[in-house]
């Protein structure tokens, strides 16, 4: 049995807070390395230089002493405790230097508290460390001018790891502190940054199924602006999803109303009616009435097909002479009852990035609308050609035309003229599926009166190359 595990969502907020404070404590803990290895590199050339320092403090006062003779005087009257054993005052780095007077004859000389009986080095000049009684000593030595004596000012190791620690120890404790204040404000300034994805989010859970108004964008940051136009987006063509939805039930209602209640009327004629003829005749107009909502039912079909195509329709390359070849081919039956002349007139390779289907429903549309406001034994022509690197193609026909103020409102669903809306059969949809499938194909599509007296339709649109596809 196969389980599957769904993952718990994940928060952005505790994404970031998580991500800030770690790279955080990661950059504070190797500044705080490199920065305990500088203060003991630090410390260490502080005390080597006072321990220089001292010395030669020492050493000044030997050599004076030396000419002056004191210094015998000095070692003679046993009064070497009293140079350097000074009273203690109680700070804690008091005695962390040592230092010893030792000449080379006679052995230890002067010492100060702090320092052990024992030399602090065997080096006459320079630093040296030593180890005595298990204790390290960084010790700067020193020797007279006469050489017969050498002064040794040492320091314990363990005093200067003390002093690093010490130094180390409030940088760690500022840090403990100011961890949990950066915490704070690192939480506070996320949470105000990610403010406006609560606010959509929250427009989002206030609004009602069918409410498909667009979110608003008002002082939304440059990130979150993105998604919100993306969502208005979907919210417009789910509105208009709808809106095509409604229209394609309110036209199929509108225009099947009036055709079944005939039908439904000369189904009871043929019905209750004993004579042979009327009989005949009312089952000739129920099938007329068939036929026309089967063709009814086929352009909204189609129309509702179109509307729901956006701009990701599949399109490649199309040979207009083919496509208008296998139009007129489908259509010459049509034309054949009313013993209509079909010409056309085109151009050799004409080709057009086009959905096929499509353009070939526009085609059919165009000429099957001049078909049916032709006369009987009246004349079409269709012709296409090249200008300025775009396709003209041109319907005309022979038929009764429409008024000049017609032009603009021919493409509306439903519409037709006056004059001729008694006379030939249709459903006002015909035009209107073509100016959808013109619109979804960026092409122009204009109406004028023809020179066979009829309807002109003037379609332009963007050629592909002048190879034809095979």
């Amino acid at each position: 049995m196969v389980k599957h595990f769904r993952l718990a969502p994940r928060s952005l907020k505790k994404q970031l807070l998580l991500s800030l404070l770690t790279s955080l404590l990661l950059v504070w803990g190797v500044t705080a390395y490199f920065s305990y290895k500088q203060t003991r590199d630090e410390v260490t050339e502080l005390f080597n230089a006072e321990l220089a320092q001292s010395a030669r403090v020492v050493h000044a006062f030997v050599e004076n002493m030396v000419r002056q003779r004191a210094l015998t005087k000095l070692w003679e009257r046993d009064k070497a405790p009293e140079l350097f054993d000074t009273p203690i005052l109680g700070h804690k780095y008091e005695r962390k230097i040592a230092f010893q007077l030792r000449s080379v004859k006679e052995g230890l000389v002067l010492r100060s508290e702090s320092a052990p009986e024992f030399a602090l080095s065997l080096t006459r000049n320079g630093y040296s460390e030593t180890m005595l009684d298990g204790q390290l000593w960084h010790v700067f030595s020193l020797s007279t001018e006469n050489g017969n004596y050498v002064i040794h000012v040492g320091q314990r190791d363990d005093i200067r790891r003390e002093l690093v620690e010490g130094i180390a120890g409030q940088q760690v404790i500022g840090f403990l502190i100011a961890l949990p204040i950066l915490g704070m404000m690192i939480w506070w300034i996320v949470s105000r940054t990610l403010s406006p994805v609560n606010q959509v989010k929250e427009q989002l859970a206030s609004r009602a199924a069918g409410f498909l108004q667009p979110l608003s964008v008002d002082n939304l940051p440059d990130e979150v602006l993105p998604v919100v136009t993306q969502i208005n987006s979907l919210f417009a063509m789910l509105e208009q999803a709808f809106a095509n939805e409604r229209n394609f039930t309110s036209d199929a209602s509108h225009e099947l109303r009036t055709p079944l209640a005939g039908l439904l009327t000369q189904i009871q004629v043929a019905q209750k009616t004993t004579d042979t003829q009327m009989r005949d005749q009312a089952l000739q107009k129920a099938q007329q009435a068939v036929s026309r909502m089967t063709h009814t039912v086929q352009q909204l079909l189609t129309l509702s097909r179109v509307q729901h195509q956006q701009a990701g329709i599949a399109k490649q390359s199309v040979d207009v002479n083919e496509a208008l070849i296998e139009v007129i081919s489908d259509l010459d039956h049509a034309a054949r009852e009313k013993r209509i002349d079909i010409e056309l007139q085109g151009e050799p390779a004409l080709v057009i990035v086009a959905n096929p289907q499509l353009f070939q429903v526009l085609l059919r549309n165009l000429i099957d609308n001049a078909i049916k406001y032709s006369p009987i034994e009246g004349h079409i022509k269709v012709a296409c050609r090249r200008e300025n690197k775009r396709l003209q193609l041109t319907v005309d026909d022979s038929g009764p035309g429409v008024a000049d103020d017609d032009y603009q409102r021919i493409t509306q669903r439903f519409y037709r003229c006056v004059e001729t809306a008694n006379s030939v059969e249709g459903s006002g949809l015909g035009l209107s599926i073509v100016q959808r499938i013109v619109a979804l194909h960026a092409a122009d599509i204009d109406f004028a009166k023809s020179e066979l007296g009829g309807l002109q339709a003037r379609l332009h649109m963007d050629l592909a190359g002048s190879a034809p596809v095979k």
